[in-house]
This record gives C-alpha cells, structure tokens and sequence, in this order.
C-alpha cells in the first residue's frame, strides 16, 4: 500500500511539473501556443499526446515518461511552423506510447472499448511500407456506417487524414506491445460529425476472427450489482433473459414514483428507442419487470413479469406509466 501510494504522488508531481503543452487556449501567450490553438489539428494533436502521456504515467514508469516528455517538449520548442510542430507530435506521441516498429497490421480488429450493442471493427489490408488500406465499420444500436481510406504509416504508427466521405476525420491508430492497437480521433470537431449517432472509433482494438468481447449480462452491465439478484431474475423471466441484455443499448437510472425504496433502471436501444425498450425495478424482496418491442406483425408488444403473484399483484405505477409513453397513445 505504501510502495502503491508513493507510486501515485510521483506520477501526480510529474503530471503537475510538465503540463506546459496540454495547451491552455485562453490563455495562449507564445507564438507557439497561439499557432496550436488556431490549428484544430494541432489541438487535436496536443490533446491526444496529453491523453497518451497520462496513461503512460500510470502503465510505465513515470520517472523515465517524465524524462522522455521534457526532452520532446525541448523539440517542440523549437517549432516554427506547422509542419514541424506536426512532426514532432508524430514524433513524441509515438515515443511515450513505444508504437512497436514492424507491426503486423493485416487483419481484422475488435473495439474492446465500446459499450453493450456497440461496436467497431477495423480491416487492414494491402499493408505497404508507406501505406495500409483501412475499413472500418461502426455501429451503436440499430445505428451504423462504414468509412474507407488509404492511410499514411507515420513514426511507426497508421494515421487516417483522408477518410472517404468523411475528410475532416483524423484518426492516429498505435501498436501496443501488447499486441492491441490504440485509436484516437478528433471526435468532437471531425469524426464525430460522420459517425451514427452513439458510435465512435476510439478505443483498443484486438485482433481476432471474431468479437473477442465476453458475452454480457445485466451483471456485467451493472444493472445488477449483486450475482444473487442476477440470478433470481434470469429464473423470473427465463429465456427472455437476453432479450433484456439486448435491450441494454443505453440504460439510466429512473425514479421511483411508488415511493417503496426501489432501485429503477430503464433501457432502450439507439435508433429504436421507441420500439426497442424495457424496464427494471427491484427491492431486496421483489422485482418487477416489463420489455416493449415489435411482434411479427411489426405491432408493438407488451410483457412484464413480477416475483410477486400476478392473479394479486397490482403493477407499479412506476411501470405504468413508463408503459403508457409507448403503447397507450
């Protein structure tokens, strides 16, 4: 415990001694800085070699991080152009996060990252000493797209700038030794902008024939945090049980208007939130639950299901009215 929190006052002293170039833009005084902050790309660039330092901190040691960060910082001091303040981001990005020279980048990557029902996968093919084709496909719920590019390999990393359909989204991708990939993109000016509602390509990616993600439950998800719980509703519902996972796109918590002390999570899934729906209600005695989604007709069905006697059990106003949002109109 000592070692660990010793550990943790270096990397918070470092992390405070060189946070020069996570550039603040209000208060931009150089050259330097001013020339960052009225580049998007730059900034761009300068959050992502911020975001890389402070994981590196925390997964290698912080003293030599520390030593590598001031030595590239001396390098981008000596910027006078675009150009070169691009380059050595290049450079120092790909330093601090030791990108792995002779990646084997042919193959299929999974975004290990995304959220239940979300997803990424990265193609690489056609791997050149200059280039790699890169496919990717995205999707968050029912919401989904595809993207094509030539990308550029740069300082032993793949960097996309010229995305088909989509020419304002950067994304630097960078081997891991561990055999994983990391992606970064401008998401918030560029990428963000292309992509399906819910969906991103940021994350770690791992290479495998198929998504290599463990299968998720309403225990992994959170919405239960107790096993035993998990289980007295896996046998409440039966084999509905994964209907209620696969409705887990996106999930909230929800107040109890039956005032009974009940834990209340609703869920639905992106780009069928108003057909694709459920709800989740419990006490450490009972549960009550109800899932909406089309029938084969296409018609909205309803189901609920409580611990309690059904013949007796009067369903909560807390479901009823959830209910009425979708099918009583």
């Amino acid at each position: 415990m000592i070692k660990h929190l010793i550990t943790l006052s270096i990397i918070a002293v470092t992390f405070m001694a060189s946070s020069a170039w996570a550039v603040n833009c209000r208060r931009a005084a150089t050259p330097l800085e001013n020339t960052i902050c009225n580049n998007d790309y730059l900034s761009w660039l300068d959050d992502t070699m911020l975001n890389i330092y402070r994981a590196m901190l925390v997964n290698r040691d912080a003293r030599q991080i520390h030593q590598e960060y001031l030595t590239w910082e001396k390098s981008l001091e000596r910027c006078a152009s675009d150009e070169c303040i691009e380059r050595a981001y290049y450079a120092g990005i790909s330093k601090i996060a030791e990108a792995q020279p002779g990646f084997d980048w042919e193959g299929q990557w999974w975004n290990t990252s995304a959220a239940n029902m979300n997803g990424g996968v990265i193609h690489f093919s056609h791997s050149a000493e200059w280039s790699v084709t890169t496919d990717i496909r995205v999707w968050a719920g029912t919401n989904r797209d595809e993207f094509t590019a030539e990308a550029r390999k740069i300082n032993d990393m793949v960097l996309i700038d010229n995305m088909v359909d989509s020419k304002q989204c950067k994304v630097l991708i960078i081997p891991r030794k561990s055999g994983a990939i990391q992606v970064y993109t401008n998401a918030e000016w560029g990428c963000q902008l292309s992509m399906p509602n819910g969906a991103f390509i940021d994350g770690r990616y791992l290479k495998a024939d198929k998504d290599p993600r463990p299968k998720a439950t309403l225990l992994s998800l959170a919405i239960f945090s107790d096993p035993k719980m998990d289980e007295r509703f896996r046998a409440l519902v039966g084999d509905d049980y994964q209907k209620f996972v696969d409705t887990a796109n996106v999930y909230i918590y929800h107040d109890d208007i039956d005032n009974i002390g009940a834990s209340v999570i609703t869920m639905w899934v992106r780009g069928a939130a108003n057909t694709r729906t459920a709800i989740i209600m419990y006490t450490a005695s009972n549960i009550w639950a109800a899932r909406i989604e089309p029938d084969g007709q296409g018609k909205l069905a309803f189901s609920w299901f409580t611990t309690q006697d059904k013949k007796v059990a009067k369903m909560p106003r807390t479901i009823a009215e959830w209910k009425m949002r979708y099918m009583d109109r």
